[in-house]
């Protein structure tokens, strides 16, 4: 059952791979030019593999910059995170076969939950897959379909328990196997990606999502003035911390902005760190039990309190950064309730944006 539990989340590796190339690459010229009619024609799948070639260059480009987020059900909170260490790729494109080769290998971690009891698991996993790309229009709106056609590789080893409990129960059988078929069986799903907006923003879903459908997003943004890069709820145990990121500013004159809403405790800390720094905080999570100590002072350092929604901006050089949420007593200012036999998770919801700074 812990291998389940934590392998069940690990669908999101397959779209840790997904990239975010830039409107050009995903040659979004060309399809406005061409139309959407002529695009979502079924008899131009060569046409729309032509276009998708760009955007996959910068597959693993993208793939080595963010961690992707792990959850046991698509509408469900975060409760890991998958950083790839490596990553390449090749387009095969010939009459008979068009495909996506990756093979990537990184590292991650997972809150795992199992009769009432619960711990955190970092592993490491490396895979080999192709798919057969596609997208389709819709209303202003890019589906790209990533539909695995062959899995050759993979595999999953586990660094860490930081749990008593689920030490003995992946005791009892061979858990990093048991956590291959399992890895195996999720990336068979697929993903989509969803391409929208001025500034090129993506969403993502697993398996097959029908045009003009969207994730789950817990804020709703009316008005886009700055480029969106995460918009999501995650799920941070008492001891715990979530890293969130790399996020990129391309600017000295952008800032990041942060919108976040906080339930379930009645605080917890936020830090943005730059990458080195996240990168450093974690390596040592997923090998070593506890919250990782900040390697370094960070660029922000805040309480996020509960019932009150937080929104600030921090003008930074460019470069990528870390968002980094602390639940610990170890780590920060705040310190999470003592409740015996009671490990109420605190539930962030987060909006992360870039733009001009003020």
């Amino acid at each position: 059952m812990y291998a389940r539990a934590v392998l069940a989340s690990l669908f999101a590796i397959s779209a840790g791979v997904l990239g975010c190339p830039s409107q050009e690459a995903l040659g979004t010229r060309a399809v406005t030019i061409l139309g959407a009619g002529v695009v979502n024609n079924p008899s131009n799948k060569s046409l729309r593999f032509d276009i998708l070639k760009f955007g996959l260059e910068r597959f693993c480009f993208e793939m080595l910059r963010r961690g992707a987020p792990l959850k046991m059900n698509d509408d469900q909170p975060v409760i890991g995170r998958f950083f790839a260490e490596s990553c390449q790729s090749q387009v095969i494109d010939d009459e008979h076969r068009k495909s996506f080769v990756v093979q990537y290998a990184g590292k991650g971690y997972a809150w795992v939950a199992a009769l009432g009891q619960g711990g955190r698991v970092g592993f490491t996993s490396a895979g080999l897959v192709e798919y057969a790309p596609d997208f389709q229009l819709h209303e202003g709106e890019m589906y790209v379909y990533f539909r695995p056609r062959r899995i050759d590789a993979t595999s999953f080893q586990t660094l860490m328990i930081d749990s008593a409990f689920l030490r003995l129960g992946a005791a009892v059988f061979n858990a990093d196997e048991t956590g291959r078929r399992i890895v195996t069986s999720q990336l068979q799903r697929g993903f989509t990606v969803i391409r929208y907006g001025s500034e090129g923003e993506t969403d993502f879903g697993m398996g097959y999502v029908q045009k003009g459908r969207r994730p789950f997003k817990p804020f709703q943004v009316s008005f886009a003035d700055k480029l969106q890069l995460a918009n999501d709820r995650t799920e941070v145990h008492a001891g715990q911390q979530d890293m969130i990121g790399g996020f990129e500013v391309t600017d000295d004159d952008q800032a990041i902005y942060l919108t976040m809403s906080l339930d379930g405790s009645p605080a917890v800390d936020v830090f943005l760190v730059q990458k080195g720094v996240g990168d450093m905080m974690i390596d040592r999570f997923v090998r070593t039990s506890g919250p990782a100590p900040l390697p370094a002072p960070p660029l922000l350092d805040d309480p996020l309190l509960q019932g009150q929604l937080y929104k600030r901006f921090v003008r930074v050089p460019k470069g990528l950064y870390y968002l980094v949420i602390d639940h610990s007593s170890e780590v920060g200012r705040t310190a999470p309730p003592v409740r015996a036999g009671d490990d109420r998770a605190a539930k962030v919801d987060y909006l992360i944006q870039v733009g001009d700074a003020p």
